[in-house]
């Protein structure tokens, strides 16, 4: 994984894998897709989680849980907004957003739900499974912005293939 802000770029690493966690009160186990990152140049970890929504309440077909840690002198104060998502071929090469909704939940901890809209729906599973990177806008308390780039490597490949195919998707 990379941190990249206008001027300069972090090396992190990122650990990929499945886990089976409980959506809510009475509902069965769902299989997640999980990352666990971090970058420690920038003091910061990160976990991001991708599972089926299924929530009834929630026009959402996908839901991505992204919680920060962050050190309390974190130089930047802390993050403010995670505008949404995007997938992408390559490292350098320009990302596709996903379709969906993106909100902060608490200090730290952002929620995005995919649209649940047929071709949407379509679009965003496909870029999922096809593309090599994830790209993570921040925006920082202090306004300034920066990219968490996420490779999927082999690790990830494997991971998303499982999940998708639990999810008959």
């Amino acid at each position: 994984s990379r941190w990249r802000t206008a001027r300069r770029r972090m090396n992190g690493s990122a650990i990929w894998r499945t886990e089976t966690v409980s959506p809510g009160p009475g509902q069965p186990p769902e299989l997640a897709i999980r990352a666990g990152v971090e970058v420690p140049g920038r003091k910061l970890a990160m976990t991001w989680s991708l599972r089926r929504n299924t929530d009834k309440g929630l026009p959402a077909s996908h839901t991505v849980e992204i919680m920060f840690k962050l050190p309390s002198d974190f130089p930047s104060g802390g993050i403010s907004n995670v505008p949404g998502m995007l997938m992408k071929q390559a490292e350098q090469t320009r990302g596709v957003p996903l379709s969906g909704l993106a909100v902060k939940v608490t200090n730290g901890f952002f929620l995005i739900g995919l649209s649940s809209v047929d071709a949407d729906k379509e679009r965003n599973v496909q870029l999922l499974k096809e593309r090599a990177w994830l790209d993570i806008p921040v925006v920082y308390n202090n306004n300034r912005r920066a990219i968490l780039a996420l490779e999927k490597g082999t690790p990830g490949e494997r991971v998303f293939a499982e999940a998708f195919k639990v999810w008959k998707q």
